[in-house]
C-alpha cells in the first residue's frame, strides 16, 4: 500500500512546474563569428540572422511564442553557434511543452559553453519535465557540482533519483536538503518515503522519531508510520497509526481509504466498508474506495451490487487491477469466457506481479480447452508466487537469497 505516493508525486511535479529555466546572460557571445564565408555572403547571413532575432523579440512581446520559436529556429540555422539564440529557443520550447526540442537546443548550446551552469540546469529541467529522469541526472549532477549551494539544482537532482526509484541516492540528497530546510514538510515526507521504499528500517524509525518530535500532531507522519508497518506486515500496528491519522485529519484525502484498505487486508470487512464509505463522502480517493468495496461485495456474494460498483470504479479511474480482476471473476462465473479473458488480461497488464489474475485466466483458458495458454498462465502464477516468497525471505534474512 502506498497511500500518499500520489500526493508526494504531485508535490514533485508542482515544484518542477514552478522551476523556471535560468536565463542565459552570456550576451558577449551574441557576436560569435560565422564560418568562413565570402564577405558578401557573411554580411547577408548576418543581416538575416539579426532580422530573425528582431522578429523573434517582436513575437515574444506579443506572446506569440510559437511564432518566436520559428524565428529562433531560423536564426540558429543561420548561426548554429549562437548560444543566446539556442538558449531562448530552449526556454520558449519548454514553455510550449516541447521538452525534447528544448533539450536539443540546450545540448547544442552546451557544445560551445560546456561548463555553463544555467544551460546544464535548464537541460536537466527540460529532461525532468519531459519525464526523461535518467537523462536528467547527469546535467543536474554537474550543475550541482558547479554550484553546491544552489537549492534548485540539488532538489531537481534528488527528485530525478526519486522518480527513477533510486531511493538510496535520492535519500542521500534529501538528507542534505532537509538539514538546510528542517521545517519544509514536503522535503520531510520525501525523505521518509525514500527510507520507506529503500527499506532502510533503522533510518526510517529514527527519522520518524525526529518527525514526531517536530510535528506530534501531524496526520502525515502517522500515515507514513502506518505505511512502514504495513510494509513489514504489521497490520494491527498500521491500523492504529491510520486511526491516529484519521483522528487528526478526518477529511484528509486517502486517510479513510488507507484505513479501509488495512481493514480489508485484515478481513475486517464491515469496518473496511465504513471507511470506504467515508472516503467517498469526503470526496477523496473515490474510485479506489469503490473498487475495494466492490471486492468485498463480491466476497459476500452480492454479485449485482458488486458489478455495478466495480464498473463504476473502472469508469472513474481506469487502471485498477483489482476491479478488472473482479469483473473477470463475475464474467467467468457466468461462463462469459471471452469477456473474462479480456478483464483478466487487462488486470495483468496493469500489474503483472499479482497472482490472482494469472491464476484465474489460466482457469478460463482450461475451461475453453486452450491447454497451452492455460499452462503458460499457471506457470506465470507460480513464478509470481515464487518471487513473492523470495522477497519475503530476503526481507526477514537481511537480503540473503534462499538456497
Amino acid at each position: 500500500m502506498k497511500v500518499i505516493e500520489r500526493a508526494v508525486w504531485s508535490k514533485l511535479l508542482r515544484f518542477a512546474r514552478l522551476a523556471a529555466p535560468v536565463p542565459f546572460l552570456a550576451l558577449f557571445l551574441a557576436g560569435t563569428s560565422q564560418a568562413q564565408l565570402a564577405p558578401e555572403t557573411a554580411v547577408r547571413s548576418e543581416q538575416q540572422y539579426q532580422q530573425a532575432i528582431s522578429l523573434a523579440e517582436q513575437r515574444i512581446a506579443s506572446k506569440d511564442y510559437r511564432g518566436a520559436v520559428t524565428c529562433l529556429e531560423k536564426a540558429v540555422r543561420l548561426k548554429p553557434n549562437s548560444v543566446p539564440a539556442l538558449t531562448d529557443l530552449g526556454i520558449l520550447s519548454a514553455r510550449l511543452g516541447d521538452y525534447a526540442e528544448a533539450a536539443g537546443a540546450y545540448k547544442q548550446a552546451l557544445r560551445f559553453t560546456p561548463g555553463s551552469f544555467p544551460l546544464l540546469l535548464n537541460l536537466g529541467l527540460a529532461y525532468f519535465k519531459g519525464g526523461k529522469f535518467e537523462r536528467a541526472i547527469q546535467p543536474l549532477a554537474q550543475a550541482a557540482s558547479l554550484k553546491p549551494a544552489d537549492f534548485q539544482a540539488r532538489a531537481l537532482l534528488a527528485m530525478s533519483y526519486y522518480a527513477r526509484k533510486d531511493y538510496v541516492r535520492a535519500g542521500a540528497q534529501f538528507e542534505k536538503l532537509v538539514a538546510e530546510k528542517p521545517n519544509n514538510t514536503t522535503l520531510q515526507v520525501l525523505l521518509a518515503q525514500c527510507y520507506l521504499r529503500s527499506r532502510q528500517g533503522q533510518k526510517l524509525l529514527n527519522y520518524f522519531g525526529q518527525m514526531l518530535k517536530r510535528s506530534p500532531d501531524s496526520a502525515t507522519v502517522h500515515i507514513l508510520m502506518g505505511e512502514a508497518d504495513d510494509g513489514l506486515d504489521r497490520t494491527p500496528e498500521a491500523i492504529e497509526e491510520f486511526k491516529a491519522a484519521r483522528a487528526l485529519a478526518p477529511t484528509q484525502t486517502d486517510v479513510n481509504f488507507g484505513l479501509g484498505f488495512l481493514y480489508w487486508k485484515d478481513h475486517q470487512y464491515s469496518k473496511a466498508v465504513a471507511a470506504f464509505q467515508r472516503e467517498i463522502e469526503v470526496g477523496g480517493d473515490v474510485a479506489k474506495a469503490e473498487a475495494y468495496w466492490g471486492d468485498i461485495l463480491l466476497k459476500e456474494g452480492k454479485r449485482t451490487q458488486a458489478r455495478a460498483l466495480l464498473e463504476q470504479a473502472v469508469r472513474n479511474l481506469p487502471g485498477q487491477w483489482i476491479a478488472q480482476c473482479d469483473l473477470g471473476i463475475l464474467d467467468a462465473d457466468a461462463q462469459q469466457y471471452p469477456q473474462a479473458e479480456h478483464e483478466f488480461q487487462a488486470a495483468i497488464r496493469i500489474d503483472p506481479s499479482q497472482f490472482e489474475p494469472h491464476y484465474r485466466l489460466a482457469q478460463v483458458y482450461r475451461a475453453e480447452g486452450k491447454t497451452k495458454l492455460a499452462k503458460a498462465q499457471f506457470n506465470a502464477a507460480n513464478q509470481v508466487h515464487q518471487r513473492a516468497a523470495t522477497r519475503l525471505y530476503q526481507e526477514v534474512s537481511g537480503g540473503a537469497s534462499p538456497q
